[in-house]
């Protein structure tokens, strides 16, 4: 059961694109990569973080966006940093 929501933010990760220029991504954000989960899982792995491997794993998780939670995702991400 997830109780945290991720809904409106601005990430600077975030590769979407917004043609109905609402200032809201088309497509839901996933903040979450498969290499934290397996970070999370073995600490060793850290010793990859700029490797051939991790670039793999990012490719892999764009191409099957399944491979990470479905329950962390922002649904609505904003596509410019909000100004305070």
């Amino acid at each position: 059961m997830m109780l945290n929501k991720f809904s409106n933010n601005y990430w600077d990760k975030y590769e979407g694109y917004d043609l109905d220029r609402n200032g809201i991504g088309d497509i839901p954000y996933h903040p979450v990569s498969l290499y934290s989960m397996v970070v999370e899982q073995n600490p060793n792995s850290l010793l990859l973080l700029r490797s051939f491997m991790v670039s793999l794993l990012d490719k892999a998780e764009k191409a099957i966006p399944s491979l990470t939670p479905e329950h962390l995702v922002d649904e609505k991400p904003l596509m410019r940093r909000i100004k305070i």
